[in-house]
């Protein structure tokens, strides 16, 4: 449901109290669709809001990713493969992990925001960053409603980079 003239407040680190013109908050690919469906409107997508600095009220539709969930995908030897939803808390995420016994994730704890965020610009603390344990990510792409599959390579990283701030900005929705 898209709710009209909502304030950001509680939606961002630094507290800021401008506002939505609309905003809606999705939990499942279906809802994603639906929202699009309904809107022409300019977006932005906001994970835990802690990379934004609002400045002013925002003329479009604020998404809010609520996509949820943590499962342990497979065991290869030592490696393991960990499927999470973008609006999972990405220290939440973290300790998932580390209770269970995977290491890697360590040097990325503490880190604010949610998962979808981590490949986006490639997050990293301490000589570690998220392609090195990254495999892989399904994102809603926009203009088609198709999920796409990007892998390590495919997702560019580089310094705080990725193909999601640079060729295909604003046509993908990382889920």
């Amino acid at each position: 449901m898209i709710l009209n003239n909502i304030s950001l407040k509680s939606f961002n680190t630094f507290g800021i109290d401008v506002s939505a013109k609309k905003f809606a908050e999705f939990a499942t690919i279906d809802e994603l669709k639906s929202i699009f469906s309904d809107n022409s409107d300019p977006f932005m997508i906001l994970g835990g809001g802690s990379n934004v600095l609002f400045t002013k009220d925002f003329d479009g539709l604020i998404l809010k990713n609520a996509i949820k969930g943590y499962e342990v995908v497979s065991a290869e030897g030592d490696d393991r493969y960990v499927k999470s939803g973008a609006g999972e808390n990405w220290h939440s995420f973290v300790l998932k992990t580390i209770e269970e016994g995977f290491g890697g994730l360590e040097n990325l704890s503490l880190i604010p925001g949610c998962v979808g965020a981590s490949p986006m610009q490639n997050i990293g603390a301490y000589g570690r960053e998220i392609k090195d344990v990254f495999h892989s990510l399904e994102a809603y792409q926009i203009s088609t409603g198709e999920i796409h599959t990007f892998t390590n390579e495919q997702c560019k990283f580089g310094y705080r980079e990725s193909i999601f701030k640079n060729e295909v900005k604003g046509e993908y929705v990382i889920l």
